[in-house]
Formats: structure tokens, sequence, C-alpha cells
């Protein structure tokens, strides 16, 4: 059986969508900080024994195309993820959520860190930089033979998640753990039905979809850390 040349060209069309631009997120997390990043390649460096740590989970735009941000029901979620992955594998007793600086700029960053770290009693805290890229093209949806083929876009979202054990006491960040995932998803143009996700509703589920995937990933890595041999703080 032979392929129409419509479907040809949107076979055509995807395979280059998919193959052409996938370049993922550029990472966020030194141009953010200013931070000493100790990645100790070898030999790999003791999980701190602590009982009380700082998180901060960030949904970072400000990277070259970036894409928007994780919506902020979905990024408390993410943060919610990362502060019982910490309890449970990691056995911290008590994990305190920190907004990210409003500021993007590195010194007062640092500075907002470090007095927030004095304020609530804590020498670490545990970074999570979110960041992701898209990229969309027009898709015709349905089957060849079907009278509903509908147009629509296909919209791809690579996501980075970028994260670091940041020492206060002298601002060194210890140990990159990146993870990254590709989610894509299939938007009518015209949506059909009641009861239906908006396609911004449709876009941030897909951005959340990616952004946990990728933390999972860097979360697997820490699991990995702070299960080995503790030394004290």
């Amino acid at each position: 059986m032979g392929i129409s040349p419509g479907r040809l060209w949107v076979f055509l069309f995807l395979s280059l969508f998919l193959t052409g631009c996938g370049e993922g997120p550029h990472p966020r997390l030194q141009s953010l900080m200013g931070a000493q990043i100790d990645q100790h390649q070898q030999p790999h460096p003791l999980w701190p024994q602590l009982q009380r740590i700082g998180l901060v989970v960030h949904s970072d735009t400000t990277g070259p195309g970036a894409a928007s941000s994780i919506s902020q029901p979905f990024l408390e979620t993410l943060s919610r993820r990362t502060e019982e992955f910490l309890i449970r594998r990691c056995r911290i007793s008590s994990v305190v959520p920190i907004e990210f600086p409003s500021s993007t700029q590195q010194a007062q960053i640092q500075q907002e860190f470090i007095s927030r770290g004095q304020e609530l009693g804590i020498s670490h805290l545990l970074l999570v930089v979110l960041s992701s890229r898209e990229y969309s093209g027009p898709v015709t949806l349905g089957e060849e033979r079907m009278m509903t083929q509908m147009s629509g876009t296909v919209v791809e979202n690579t996501a980075l998640a970028e994260m670091v054990l940041l020492r206060l006491a002298d601002y060194v960040a210890t140990f990159n753990l990146p993870g990254s995932a590709t989610e894509t998803i299939e938007l009518l143009d015209v949506p059909i039905g009641k009861g239906q996700p908006t396609r911004d509703q449709s876009l941030e589920i897909l951005r959340a979809q990616a952004g946990q995937q990728a933390l999972d990933r860097s979360l697997h890595l820490l699991g990995q850390w702070c299960e080995g041999i503790s030394e004290k703080a």
C-alpha cells in the first residue's frame, strides 16, 4: 500500500522535527549562582550528616531560547516530591522550603541565600534549577482514511534539572547532579469537546511532566550519593 504525498510530508516533517530540534536548554547553574562548583569527579564526596536542610526548587527562564516557567502549583508539587525524597532516602529530619530570590544578580542571590541560612539556622541547602526549551510544528491528527483528520501542532519540551548541595559557610556548590528528559504533546488547532484542558493548560502539563522526569533522574543520582557512608557536617 502506498503512502499519500500528504502523509509522506507529515512523516518527513516529524522525522526532521524530532531529530533536528532536540537541542536542550543551556545549563543555568553557574550563571545564576556564581558559586564555585566542586565537581569532585574522583573520589566522590561523602554526603554530610545533616538533620536540617534548606530546599530551593526554581524554574528558570533566563537562558537563551528558554521555554516558559513551570507554573507555581506544579512547581510546588515538584518541591514536595524533593522534600519527601530527602526525608525518606537521605535521612533528613527537617526540610525548610526557601523561595529563589527575585533578583538575577549573582551577588544579590548569594547574599540572600546566606542571610536566609543564618535566619533559619541551616548550614546547607539543596538547590534544584529546572529549565527547558520547546520546539513546535504543524501535524495532521487522525488516521489517513478517517474523514475527521484535523490540523494540529506537535510540541516537544526538553527539560534539564541541575541539582547541587550548597554549603553556605563558603558558598561552595558540591557535586552537580544533572538530569534531563524530553516529552512531546500533540494539540488540535481547534479544540473539540468541553472539559478538555486549554492549550495553555496542556503546555503547563507538558513542562511539568518533562521537569518531573528530569528531576527524578537527578534524585536517582542523589539517592546513590546520600545513601553512601555519611560524614559529620
